[in-house]
């Protein structure tokens, strides 16, 4: 594509009626090519000003190199003091992956936060190259996932490793299936999440990888999982028995571990919450949030590359969990569990971890993901129900979809 040092003019405007705008940008350039949106507040991305791949083992330092080059090109008109450049991003979990890693820069942005909204504009940069499409691999059936749980487990006790993430895939099909009302669907259902939607890749995550605010560094641990009810005593009964879960508990220390270690070297006052049952509409999950200040060359694309893999995600060790997924997993897990977010000229952003998500791969069908962590305390069985609740929202939204409206 152009040089990303190639200077490049961006134009950046206040709007009264986001929703007039919206329907604007949608004759102009089409649905939309980017979503991410966060209770109130979100950030919709029209047409396609550069679509930047990345690959290996260096794919989002590559990406965060890239975006300060191409954002200092940027000559910036503006009349909104807050406005800035922003692009979308989606990172395979494996470095390995043969699925694309990206960074997406939109012809337009609609940003609202807190009742305003202003418009990002960027002409074409270059023609979007090849999308990579990777080997549709058979779904990973619930028997051979507990086969795998069971070999995990082994491995565990045999002290190979002290946990590990294991994930399946289920093929979805959707007739009729349209993204934006998917989204409006876990949007609806799942307030508390990060509701997005990149290159393919769309969900409903309620882990914070990082985000990145005036030098304010937030993340959020996930590990240890709870079933829901519409009984509230059985309901409490699971979330006190989540919290009292010697085998939750230890799950979920080796993800804080995890973050405090990575974090700890290149933040400043780090701060680590106490654990907490958080509560979504379809389970339960023990939750650790962590606060910290970071220097104001360091933005939210150097934590992710740090972060990525997490323990909530892969496993502890991080290496050993890595091997033991890729031996044990007969699939390819794209972007599922990989960094999405979004990212400004500052550095700013706001990055989850693709969960509850699902890749696009046709008109009328879906690839969904879930994993469960395995440690030596597992019983295969109950790991692949966890999968289920947590295959849950794309099930949601997928059947509402398909619903007469």
């Amino acid at each position: 594509m152009e040089g990303a040092g190639s200077a490049f003019p961006v134009t950046i405007r206040r709007i009264v009626d986001a929703a007039a705008e919206a329907d604007a940008l949608r004759s102009r350039f089409g649905r939309p090519t980017a979503v991410w949106r966060h209770g109130s507040d979100a950030l919709t991305g029209f047409g396609t000003a550069a679509r930047v791949v990345f690959r290996g083992p260096d794919r989002v330092r590559d990406a965060a190199e890239h975006w300060r080059r191409l954002a200092a090109a940027a000559q910036v008109d503006s009349d909104v003091p807050e406005g800035s450049p922003i692009a979308f991003g989606a990172f395979t979990f494996a470095s390995g992956s043969a699925a694309d890693s990206v960074l997406l820069l939109p012809r337009a942005v609609l940003v609202q936060r807190g009742g305003r909204a202003h418009v990002v504009e960027t002409p074409p940069r270059a023609a979007p190259g090849p999308r990579a499409e990777p080997a549709r691999s058979a779904a990973f059936p619930p028997e051979a996932y507990e086969r795998a749980v069971g070999a995990a487990v082994e491995r565990i006790r045999a002290g190979d490793l002290e946990k590990v993430v294991l994930a399946r895939d289920v093929v979805l099909g959707s007739p009729g299936f349209r993204l934006e009302d998917a989204l409006d669907v876990l949007a609806e259902r799942y307030r508390g999440a990060w509701v997005f939607s990149v290159d393919g890749v769309f969900g409903a995550s309620p882990e914070t990888l990082a985000t990145v605010r005036g030098g304010l560094a937030t993340s959020r641990v996930l590990a240890g999982t709870a079933a829901r009810s519409d009984d509230p005593a059985i309901d409490d009964a699971n979330r006190a028995a989540l919290l009292g879960s010697p085998k939750n508990r230890f799950e979920h220390a080796l993800a804080v571990d995890s973050l405090l270690l990575t974090l700890g070297g290149v933040t400043t006052d780090l701060t680590i919450g106490r654990p907490f049952a958080l509560g979504l509409p379809n389970v339960w999950h023990l939750a650790t949030d962590a606060t910290a200040r970071v220097a104001e060359e360091v933005g939210a694309l150097d934590l992710v590359a740090l972060l990525h893999p997490t323990a909530a995600v892969a496993g502890a060790p991080r290496a050993a969990a890595l091997a033991a997924i890729a031996d044990l997993e007969p699939f390819d897990r794209r972007r599922y569990a990989g960094p999405v977010g979004w990212i400004d000229a500052r550095g700013d952003g706001e990055w989850a971890i693709a969960l509850r998500s699902a890749e696009v791969e046709g008109p009328d069908r879906v690839r969904a993901f879930a994993g469960a962590g395995i440690v030596a305390g597992s019983d295969a069985h109950q790991e692949l129900e966890e999968t289920g609740w947590k295959l849950q929202p794309i099930r949601e939204a997928l059947t509402a979809v398909a619903a007469p409206r």
